[in-house]
């Protein structure tokens, strides 16, 4: 018997240092990835800030803004003008508006609006901005006629792929892909 508490004490021992070694582990990569989102936000402010400012159109007026695939993006670029009625610059991004979304309000002057706080109908969205992967929203702001910009360089996927194209849809865009059309 004597043999046998002697492996169970040594296996109770290797399971409390493995136990030990996990939670080491997830303490590790957890603040790995707060500072990654740190980083990102930083990253995302400065980004923002260096965008070449622009004096936005007076109350009521809208401006023409063309949106260009990023580096790695996808798409020959979309050109959006709100109106009235249709100038919400929906943002579905998590986090509140995220920086694409309010450079593109502050160029057009739509209204920057918060998709996951609030929704809005189809109809009175001027442009969408996502940060989809290739599942879901991807397709769904293009399938109900909405011009969708993606923060993610992603092209055409998933269940609603056929629903995008060129004339819908441009991904990779960061605030300096968004630039004013002179009309």
């Amino acid at each position: 018997m004597a043999l046998f508490d002697r492996f169970k004490k040594n296996g109770d021992d290797a399971a409390k240092a493995a136990a030990e070694k996990v939670e080491d582990t997830v303490e590790s990569i957890s603040e790995t990835v707060q500072e990654a989102a740190s980083v990102a936000a930083e990253e995302a402010t400065e980004a923002v800030e260096a965008a070449a400012p622009v004096e936005a159109p007076d109350p009521g007026t809208y401006r023409k803004v063309h949106i260009s695939p990023g580096a790695r993006g996808w798409g020959n670029g979309l050109d959006v003008k709100p109106e009235a009625g249709k100038d919400l610059i929906y943002s579905v991004t998590g986090g509140g508006i995220h920086p694409v979304a309010q450079r593109i309000a502050d160029l057009t002057g739509g209204r920057a609006f918060d998709g996951f706080k609030s929704k809005a109908d189809f109809h009175e969205i001027a442009v969408a901005v996502i940060d989809c992967g290739g599942t879901a929203r991807i397709g769904v702001y293009p399938m109900k006629g909405v011009p969708t910009v993606d923060i993610h360089g992603a092209s055409p996927a998933g269940p609603l792929m056929r629903f995008i194209n060129e004339e819908n849809f441009v991904s990779g865009v960061g605030v300096n892909d968004i630039t004013v059309v002179d009309e």
